[in-house]
């Protein structure tokens, strides 16, 4: 299994002309829960119990040094490290933290995760793609 994608109609609104073009849609599917990823765990011989005290002494250790500025490596998972967005300001003096838009924590995939992906394979839901989509706004897409 891997990526599942459908072709979905959508129209430039940004353009004058607002041309129709075709796009490949991701289609989702209802996330692997914290209780069915513990029960998943627990299939390699440690019990649900054992591995919630861990993840969640790994998540407080985790946010306390992410709050003090640190990034955080684990391993062939991933790195995650704090950072933010910022507006641009004509002059010095108008950078202040008012020009701060977003905090938000970066996530760079280690090599377990830049592997599965190169090798995830991507499918074809023909039997969306091929009819008219579904909750497509007609008026407007997200024009990317």
């Amino acid at each position: 299994m891997g990526l599942t994608y459908r072709k979905a109609k959508m129209k430039l609104t940004y353009r004058e002309e607002k041309p129709e073009v075709y796009k490949m849609r991701q289609l989702t599917f209802p996330p692997l829960g914290y209780k069915q990823l513990l029960s998943e765990v627990e299939v390699v011989g440690v019990t649900a119990t054992q591995t919630a005290a861990v993840v969640e002494a790994l998540v407080n250790r985790m946010t306390f040094v992410l709050s003090l500025g640190h990034a955080v490596q684990l391993g062939s998972f991933g790195t995650f490290k704090p950072t933010f967005n910022s507006k641009v300001a004509r002059s010095l003096k108008e950078t202040t933290l008012d020009t701060l838009k977003v905090k938000k924590i970066q996530f760079y995939p280690g090599a377990a995760f830049r592997d599965m992906l190169g090798s995830l394979d991507l499918m074809e839901d023909k039997a969306v793609s091929e009819k008219e989509p579904e909750g497509e706004n007609p008026d407007g897409g997200d024009g990317e």
